[in-house]
């Protein structure tokens, strides 16, 4: 370790203490603002052999501990990652990765932990400056530090880091992270914002994360520990320029074929070529060696098609930078499902699967911060095997699946119906049938249509498209819109942007070229893209643009009433007892909130019409002339007491049977038997009820 200390920044209620704890790490930083603190740490170890690729993981935690809690459930011990962990774990791998040496393969793991949380300060938001820090006191190579910046909207006004409370009520949520130069990472969700709203977002933010760059730079100043590096027996820059030139146009043009089959197997006759080229160079080096040619090699051919195509204006299957894909949309694809969508556009394929259930099926989250989370709408995305070709085993989701649901769910977060007009749990998952890039998009735009297929009653439609920037050696910066797989990979950014025809809903950017991007060029692209959104939204018009105007007769009915407060422990009863017996035996669902809203649901039919009607009497919603199917439960000297619904009685007074049967009530009505009875009084005062015979 090197630097030492403990740094401020008071104007932004910073305090860092660099390389005092976690001193066995090659570097850490303990950064709290508040009562907010967090500890990242950075370790770093020699690769065995070649990897492939970077090897770098990072992963964040925020334990109960920190907020004073205790987790829920059986185990009262954390668990896997949380989606929250994961998504937070995912920003600042996006942010960091493209900031180390080309030919650094060196394993480094991040880890930041969450040991304390106040109410105000949120802890995801200040993980990447402390990752930052604690890169930047280790021995990495690290091409930092950078800065983080979060962005919301109050009351059409900008706020750069918002207080939790302020997050709330916030109808814009952008995270940003850059460098003191330009900007590496940027996720949101966001009110129909417009293009030109968006970028004054962004370099607001920018402002923000300078200052937080100059003060990790001053922090560093003087720092002459030397940066580690990998070493593995090859001249890298010498053989970068062999694979460039080796990778003349004529072998290269053969790649430039619509079909992403076919441009696989000339990809594996050129890299076969390479080797025989070279192969009394490559010889000695060994076997062991072949990953980093085979990776030089692939490196170098992103950077040959890249100059191709700025060269002949065409991209390498064949469109123009601003066309997209041709696309296929069908919905109802899937008979027995509440709504259903297949979405295709070139090699992708979603299929959309909607179901729709009660409170009951809403999604239990428990956050850190204290603050209610609303599950009630989830999208799950999967990408199996076979979309791509491949024969390996299915595992639970990845990082990645999680990422792309969480992106295309923000997609909706404020076009979805409120819970008053549409008080359903809503259910969405995302199979990807075929991939060949941006198939988080093709998932905004088949959940859009299986949205309308089932009858939900969206605000607008949202399409998503996926976007690259590119840029030659002797070119200006070139937009792609709708990127394939192959042009997702060598780009310099590539962004995915989702929303209506007013505005963007979500965007998601990662930006790989290390030096700022002028605002011009945010602004190119983001036109771009949404000239290629309202096309796509155009097309997907064509095969439906209204939801149905009813639900599908396998979605359960909801019926919802209004209790007065004082009720609703008449209708839960002693420990769930009374609900937990209307809902076994009418099989509805019932949800009641603290203000006496009661929703039911269940298939239409007499089941669901008596556990309306068992509620409304428990709650004593009770009508003159409401008739009762009843059982005789009592016998007194002045009438019987008839149960109209278990839990509730109400009294035929003698007076009106028949004089004949006065006498003999019992022969006449034993208990248990059945009788039909009309309301003549009910006194909502006492809770009494006053029947006649029917």
């Amino acid at each position: 370790m090197s630097k030492k200390g403990i740094f401020t920044l008071p104007q932004r209620g910073y305090s860092v203490k660099i390389n005092t704890v976690a001193r066995q790490a090659h570097g850490s930083a303990l950064l709290q603002q508040g009562g907010t603190v967090l500890l990242a740490t950075v370790v770093s170890a020699q690769a065995e052999g070649f990897p492939g690729f970077f090897p770098l993981s990072v992963d964040y935690r925020e334990p109960f501990c920190a907020a004073g809690k205790i987790p829920g459930g059986y185990f009262k011990r954390e668990g896997k990652s949380s989606d929250k962990e994961v998504l937070t774990s995912r920003i600042i791998d996006r942010a960091i990765r493209p900031l180390f040496p080309k030919d650094y393969f060196n394993q480094v793991q991040v880890i930041v932990t969450v040991f304390s949380v106040d109410k105000e300060h949120t802890p995801h938001s200040l993980a990447p400056l402390a990752a930052s820090l604690a890169l930047s006191a280790s021995k990495v190579p690290f091409m930092g530090p950078v800065g983080v910046a979060e962005v919301g909207r109050l009351n059409g006004a900008w706020v750069i880091d918002p207080t939790y409370e302020q997050s709330l009520e916030s109808d814009v949520k952008i995270v940003v992270v850059g460098t003191d130069e330009g900007i590496c990472m940027v996720e949101g969700a966001t009110n129909e914002i417009s293009e030109s709203e968006f970028v004054d977002a962004l370099f607001l933010a920018h402002d923000s994360i300078k200052e937080q760059v100059a003060w990790q730079k001053e922090i560093f100043a003087g720092n002459s520990e030397a940066k580690e590096v990998s070493n593995f027996g090859i001249h890298w820059d010498e053989w970068d320029n062999k694979a460039f030139e080796f990778l003349n146009d004529e072998r290269v043009l053969p790649l430039f074929n619509k079909e992403k089959s076919d441009r696989g197997e000339v990809m594996k006759q050129l890299q076969n070529d390479f080797f025989t080229h070279f192969v009394d160079e490559i010889t000695p080096h060994g076997d062991d060696k072949k990953k980093i040619f085979e990776f030089i090699f692939d490196q170098e051919l992103k950077e040959r098609v890249t100059e191709i195509i700025c060269k002949q204006g065409k991209r390498i299957d064949g469109r123009r930078y601003d066309e997209v894909r041709s696309i296929e949309t069908e919905v109802g694809f899937l008979p027995f499902a509440h709504g259903s969508a297949l979405f295709t556009r070139g090699s992708t394929q979603s299929l959309a699967t909607l179901t729709l259930g009660s409170g009951q099926d809403e999604q239990r989250i428990e956050d850190i911060m204290g603050g209610e989370v609303d599950g009630s709408f989830m999208l799950h995305y999967n990408f199996p095997p076979f979309s791509v070709g491949e024969a390996r085993g299915l595992r639970p989701p990845s990082r990645r699946d999680i990422g792309h649901g969480h992106l295309a769910a923000s997609s909706f977060k404020y076009i979805l119906p409120d819970k008053e007009s549409f008080p359903y749990t809503i259910r969405v998952v995302s199979d990807i049938l075929e991939s060949d890039g941006s198939s988080s998009m093709a998932t905004v735009c088949s959940t859009t249509m299986a949205f309308l297929d089932g009858g939900v009653p969206i605000k607008d439609m949202v399409g998503g498209v996926a976007m690259g920037l590119i840029k030659g050696k002797t070119s200006d910066f070139t937009v792609l819109t709708d990127i394939s797989g192959f042009e997702d990979a060598f780009g310099l950014m590539d962004f995915k942007v989702a929303g209506t025809e007013k505005g963007i809903t979500a965007i998601q950017m990662d930006i790989k070229y290390k030096g700022g991007l002028l605002r011009e060029v945010f602004e190119k692209a983001l036109a771009q893209a949404k000239i290629g959104r309202i096309h796509i939204l155009g097309e997907m018009k064509k095969v439906m643009s209204q939801p149905k105007t009813e639900l599908s007769g396998l979605v359960p009915q909801v019926v919802i009433l209004k209790i007065d407060t004082d009720k609703i422990g008449a209708v839960i009863g002693s420990g769930g007892k009374v609900i937990r017996e209307i809902i076994e035996k009418t099989g509805t669902s019932i949800d009641i909130e603290d203000d006496g809203t009661v929703k039911i649901f269940g298939q239409p039919g007499p089941s669901i019409e008596l556990a309306v009607g068992w509620v409304k009497t428990l709650a004593g919603k009770i009508e003159k002339g409401a008739l009762y199917n009843g059982i005789v439960k009592r016998i007194a000297e002045f009438g019987i007491f008839v149960e109209l619904v278990p839990g509730k009685d109400g009294l035929v007074h003698v007076s009106m049977f028949p004089r004949e049967k006065q006498n003999n009530l019992q022969a006449a009505y034993p208990i248990g038997s059945a009788v039909q009875v009309e309301v003549v009084e009910y006194d909502a005062e006492l809770d009494r009820i006053r029947l006649k015979l029917v």
